[in-house]
Order: C-alpha cells, then structure tokens, then sequence
C-alpha cells in the first residue's frame, strides 16, 4: 500500500502542481545534476544547475514634488521626465527574473539491525518542497542583486533516522540538534549582491553559494547549503593558448538546506574550539586543446589545511569521445593543540573514465584512501562536525557510501542507455546500472578499537529517468533510484573505529522536479 500511494502521488503530481501554476508561463528547460548529503554521507543525486536566478526591485522611485509648474516649458520637462521614469521601470523589470522549482520527493529506506539481523524501517517520508528566486536588472552595468527561498511541506514522515535531510529539522540549528523529528517550514537559501566588470572580475556578497575555484562546497538536500561571506574572481582569456579562471572565498558561518539558522564553525562541535573562519583559494587553467588543470587550497583557521589537484583531459578513440581524470585531495592537521584528525597528510586519489558509444554511456572509476588517525576516514570538509560545513570532491557514486575509510581502495563501473535509441516515442528516457566494490577498509587508530579489523562493503543501483522533451512541461524531471547496499561488518553503524560505515540498506528514492518562470530576462 505504501508503494501504491507512493506511485500514485507521482502520477498525480504534474496535475496538481500544474494546478498551483496556472498563471506561469514560459517553464524553462535545464540540465539536471544535483548533489545532496545524507546523514554524513555525501550523497549526490540530479538536481539543477541552471540558475534561475530571480530578482525584482524593492526600492520604490521617490515620488515627485506637487508643486504647481511656473510655465508650459517646466510641464514639459516634468512630463517628459515622468515618461522617462515610466520607460526606465518597465526597461528594469523586462531584464529581471523571477522563477523557481516545485520538487515531489519520496523515500523508502530499511537497515539491517545487527542484532536481529531484521530490516527494519530507517526512513519513510513523502515531502514537497518550492523554491522562489528573484534576479535584478544590471545596475549600472554592473551590480544585481539575488534573492532564493524555499517552503517544504512533509505530509508523510518515519523511520528511526532524524532529520531526513529533506525537510527540515525540528531543530533551527545544527548545534541544538536532538535527532528526534522533522517538520514543515520555510527559510532563505541565498540574498548577495553580485558584481561583475566584464570577465575580468567578479565578486559575491552576502549569503552565497560557492560558483569559483574553490575547495568551499555545500551540501544539497533539494537546494544547496548557504554561506555567510565573499567571493571574488577573475576570468582572463588569452586566446589561443587557454582561459585561466581563479577566485578566493572567505566565510565564517554556514547552514545546510535542512537547517534554518546559520551556524558559526566549531572542530567538533560547540563543546569545541571554534573556527573563526575558513577560507580557499583555487584556479584552473583550460588549455583549449581538451586538457584542463586544476589547484586549489583551503584553510580553517588554526584546524585544517586541504589540497586538490586535478587534471582532465578529453579525446576520441574510434570517433566516440573519452573524458578522463586524476583527481588528488588533500587533508592536513595545522600544529594546534587538541585531538588530531590525522597523522600527517591525509589523501584521497582518484582515476575516472568515461567513454560514450551511441546512446550507451560506460563509466569505470577508481578511489584509494589514506587516512590514518583519530577519525579513520577521509573528509573533504574543514570541520569535523556532520553538517557543520561542506567542501568539494568531484567524485561520487550514488551508492549510499563514501567509501572512504582509512586504506580502503574501491572501484565504480557504470553502464547507461538511452531509450530514445529503440523507439522515438521513447524520448527523454534513460536507464542505468551501476555496481561499487569497496576493500581494506581500516578503522580509526584509536587503541580502544580492533586493529586487525578490515571491512569490504559493495552497492548495486538501478536509474530510471526520464525528462518531458517538448510541449508545457518541457525539462521536468521524473528520476527513481534503487541502492541495495551491504558489507561483512558485524559492527553497529558508525561504530567499532568505523565513523562513516552502516550496516546493510535497502534505498528507493522516487522524485520529481519541475522548473519554472515567471519572468525572464528580455534583451
């Protein structure tokens, strides 16, 4: 029954959200990609990259004198500036934007309990999230302003695992967390002030999501996390011999999507020292010959230095294009006083591969990881604490785990189709099946924990999608995800030296993402 009322909502999802968005028109057409974090577990779905960025002008035009005119000269002048008022409004408003994105999402996610050796249910919820942009015209060329909200009604939540990371939590704060309950409610997710002078400079202010170079990332739920602070960036293209893209981001506050205050940074926790800030600096060079080069560093003040490195390159072998990379992380404890994360440089490497033949897509990925310490896993994050902030890795597998465990090596294969290729009226739909194999996993050096432990844990995921090609609905996204996840542990999640490693799961996520405009810039 529960399935029946599941698939039922998405069959009638359109209808009603079609319903609530009768007066908008003009639904935009978007690539989907998104990324999301569950329960410490960076957790990457589809989502939007488009920015429907939104903005209107709040600032009233000071209304005018009404004083009685000298002559029939100063009535002109008056209606002639009135009318040019009137133009520079309506110019205004045609080069704002205003649109968002209705989002239906259910979940269905069972854990093996290690005593009973039972599945029982870890989540059970059916949530509906909007999200309201707005984006200003240029403002003398160069400043807009930008604004994001969202509200999030859960009709349907359970399970022993809380916040679901989809609605919000019961809690404003990460720090006054209790783990017990969701709940509905509506909060901000992004208000700056953007610059830009041409592409030689760029700058963000204000509540803001990472778009530079940087090692500075959020977390997704359905919308991404938010910072408080800056970035700047430049853009020098140099011809034929490449682009070099470079920025700097400095924060010193942060909330994910399912928290509605913003926290300041603490190690572990606030019952630890606190970070009083962190910042990165990052800059890749495009060649313009399909070989890119990236670096990038970051700091938390007197905790963590990170690293990354990445190279990527693309070609063609039997005239079908190849896309490959090696991506290093980095992860170093400063010289502070306190529990050390790590026992010197911390890493984790990456090699990826992908090759597309026709409609079939081959992924093949592999990942190695040394992390020896008092954590036992490897971080992209310059804070310790879940949720507390978030930072770039490039890498990710939809398979429930990170596989990130001190000396674990792992390794990910792919296969995708496009449906389109067997029948034209089978448009927009794609499948996938994917499998992850992870081995070696070491836990954390602390002597209270087995150290001759080693765990091997493995997923295998099915996709379906599919994204509405044509007519009203255009670029709307129906996506369900199958991972059934397991290991050889016999230890309770997240414990016995293992930080970041649960017992067996059995996941289905059923989504839809609907983007819409209201107004949209006019040239």
């Amino acid at each position: 029954m529960r399935y029946i009322y599941s698939l039922s909502l998405i069959l009638l999802s359109p209808i009603f959200l079609s319903g609530s968005i009768c007066a908008i028109s003009d639904y935009y057409n978007s690539d989907f990609k998104a990324r999301i974090n569950l329960n410490s577990v960076n957790y990457i779905f589809y989502s939007i990259e488009q920015n429907i960025k939104i903005d209107t002008d709040s600032t009233k035009l000071k209304e005018r004198l009404n004083t009685p005119p000298d002559s029939l000269l100063q009535n002109e002048i008056y209606a002639a500036d009135d009318l040019t008022t009137q133009n520079s409004k309506k110019g205004f408003l045609k080069k704002s934007s205003l649109g968002g994105t209705l989002y239906f999402w259910d979940r269905n996610r069972e854990r093996k309990n290690v005593i009973t050796k039972d599945y029982v249910n870890d989540i059970i919820q059916t949530t509906f999230t909007a999200e309201l942009n707005f984006k200003s015209a240029p403002i003398a060329k160069m400043f807009s302003v930008e604004l994001g909200g969202y509200g999030v009604w859960q009709p349907h939540s359970g399970g022993t695992t809380l916040p679901s990371e989809i609605a919000f939590s019961n809690h404003k704060s990460r720090w006054r967390e209790t783990w017990d309950e969701d709940s509905d409610g509506v909060s901000f997710y992004k208000a700056l002030i953007d610059f830009r002078l041409k592409n030689y400079l760029w700058a963000k202010v204000g509540y803001i999501q990472p778009s530079g170079q940087t090692l500075l990332a959020p977390h997704w739920s359905l919308l991404p996390g938010t910072y408080e602070g800056f970035e700047v960036g430049t853009v020098l293209d140099f011809g034929k011999s490449g682009v070099l893209s470079a920025s700097y981001m400095w924060t010193d506050r942060y909330k994910t999507p399912w928290y509605r205050k913003l926290d300041k940074f603490y190690r572990m926790g606030p019952d630890s020292e606190r970070v009083n800030y962190l910042h990165s600096l990052g800059a890749k060079y495009d060649f313009k010959n399909n070989l890119v080069l990236e670096a990038a560093f970051g700091q938390s003040a007197h905790y963590l230095n990170q690293y990354l490195g990445k190279i990527s390159y693309k070609t063609n072998i039997a005239n079908n294009p190849l896309s490959m990379s090696y991506q290093f992380y980095g992860s170093q404890d400063q010289d502070h006083s306190g529990t050390k994360v790590y026992d010197g440089l911390a890493w984790l490497q990456g090699i990826t591969l992908f090759y597309q033949t026709g409609p079939v897509g081959w992924k093949l990925e592999g990942t190695a990881v040394q992390a020896k310490g008092e954590q036992g896993f490897f971080l992209q994050r310059m804070t310790s604490a879940y949720a507390s902030t978030q930072g770039r890795l490039d890498i990710w597998w939809n398979s429930r785990s990170d596989f990130d465990a001190h000396d674990e090596k792992a390794i990910f294969g792919e296969i995708s189709y496009d449906l389109k290729n067997l029948f034209s009226f089978l448009e927009g739909f794609k499948i996938a099946a994917s499998y992850a194999y992870g081995w070696d996993a070491r836990p954390s050096k602390n002597p209270i924990y087995d150290q001759t432990q080693k765990i091997w844990e493995r997923a295998w995921n099915l996709d379906l999608g599919y994204v509405i090609p044509k007519g009203s609905f255009k670029g709307t996204l129906f996506q369900i995800h199958y991972t059934n996840y397991n290991n050889n542990s016999k230890n309770a999640p997240w414990s016995g030296g293992y930080g970041n490693i649960f017992q067996d799961e059995h996941d289905l996520k059923i989504f839809v993402i609907l983007p819409f405009t209201v107004l949209s810039p006019q040239k």
